[in-house]
């Protein structure tokens, strides 16, 4: 019984897709000095959980809806002067501090931009604070311990230094590698189970394509490469993209890092990704099965042709099939081997 082995051709033709989070606390004591420090809380947890992980002994009332801060360091609230702790948070634009309209408990903290505070103060008549803390930037509480030197973006081998907010221009099946250059900016503790985490939102059929790299330790003032290797999806919609790169890792507390870029999905008017098997085996004198899978990656549905030839064994076989834009299509091909073949054809 002679075997044979076939390498495929086709000729396609056209016809006209838990993290935690760093928290910056300034406390105003009622001695008028100024308590600082930077704590790491789980993310979407609240003010109450950040004021916990500070060293400042407090003391706080659960009332069922909500905790009420009854002292700090020894000092209560005061009916008789009408002086009571107050919480204040950062403003929207990120230079001060505003009175809360909430309770600690339900101020929720899910970014790293965030400043606390409390102060010892008296109130006005319509009970709006009359005394603030001293307003100081999160960058300031919350030292930064990494440095994003460089990022390069291999989109199909081409590489382009990237910027933060840049734009990574890509085709349905694009090969992507990201590689990141990250400096430990401390000059007196290794920085720990450093990663770099990416997440590109609703690419992926409406759901998030999401990567990790492996974690490394970055010695002090030292740096390291860090790899994130994915494949843009066939079926994706010719837009752009959110991406999400997060750098975590370990120093005195956790840190992290986010950076925001965009992936422009560009695609052809008219073009097909092919997925065949490379070789297919077979018996001389009897027939061979095998799938074609089509994805219409271009912008326009698609009437297809497509053939199969080998002159020496006398095959061509066409069919003709219907490719929507976003759709695959999956053929199921048979060829009757000769019974004199033998060897391997193309």
């Amino acid at each position: 019984m002679k075997r044979i082995l076939i390498y495929l051709t086709m000729i396609i033709l056209f016809s006209v897709a838990s993290l935690a989070a760093n928290v910056g606390v300034i406390v105003k004591l009622a001695d008028e000095t100024t308590y600082t420090d930077c704590v790491n809380i789980a993310d979407g947890k609240s003010a109450y959980d950040a004021f916990q992980q500070t060293s400042l002994d407090m003391s706080w009332q659960n009332f069922g809806f909500g905790y009420f801060l009854e002292s700090v360091e020894g000092v209560s609230s005061n009916d008789n002067t009408g002086t009571y702790w107050s919480f204040w948070h950062i403003n929207s634009a990120g230079n001060n501090f505003e009175a809360a309209m909430v309770g600690a408990g339900d101020y929720k903290i899910t970014t790293d931009d965030k400043v606390i505070g409390l102060s010892y103060t008296a109130f006005d008549a319509s009970f709006n604070p009359l005394t603030k803390p001293v307003f100081q930037s999160y960058d300031s509480l919350c030292e930064n311990p990494i440095d994003i030197n460089r990022l390069y973006a291999y989109v199909d081998d081409d590489r382009t230094r990237i910027d933060e907010g840049d734009t990574i221009s890509v085709k349905p099946g694009s090969n992507v590698l990201l590689v990141f250059e990250i400096e430990n900016l401390m000059d007196d503790q290794e920085l720990e189970n450093v990663e770099v985490q990416i997440l590109i939102e609703n690419i992926d059929d409406g759901d998030d394509l999401e990567e990790e790299s492996d974690s490394v330790d970055i010695d002090e003032d030292d740096k390291e490469e860090l790899e994130i290797e994915f494949e843009i999806p066939l079926e994706v919609d010719d837009e752009k993209y959110d991406v999400i790169v997060t750098v975590i890792g370990d120093a005195d507390i956790p840190f992290r890092r986010i950076l925001e870029y965009k992936i422009d999905v560009d695609k052809e008017s008219h073009e097909l990704a092919v997925d065949i098997p490379q070789t297919v085996s077979g018996v001389c004198g009897e027939s061979i099965s095998f799938d074609v899978e089509l994805v219409n990656i271009g912008k326009n549905d698609e009437d297809v042709s497509l053939r199969i030839m080998n002159q020496e064994l006398e095959i061509d076989v066409s069919r003709e099939l219907a490719v929507d834009e976003l759709d695959t299509e999956k053929k199921s091909i048979t060829l009757r081997i000769p019974r004199d073949a033998s060897g391997e054809y193309n």
